[in-house]
């Protein structure tokens, strides 16, 4: 994964957000319509825990929305 997030204090649970964007860029990697397609639901229902210390949240929102973006 390209992605490079600043930490942050109530930032997003970092685990969490690669597993998201790993199985978004492996379903557009794949060229698997039905893939794809599940990975657009998961990004559009996805509700990131945030946690002491985590990603930085407004930077992993635009990369949801380029991922969505993508997907679409």
């Amino acid at each position: 994964m390209a992605d490079r997030f600043m930490t942050a204090l109530r930032g997003y649970d970092m685990n969490q957000v690669d597993a998201a964007l790993r199985q978004a860029d492996e379903a557009l990697a794949s060229g698997s319509e039905t893939l794809r397609v599940a990975a657009q639901k998961m990004l559009e229902n996805v509700a990131f825990r945030q946690r002491l210390r985590g990603y930085a949240r407004d930077q992993v929102d635009r990369a949801v929305r380029e991922r969505l973006s993508q997907l679409g």
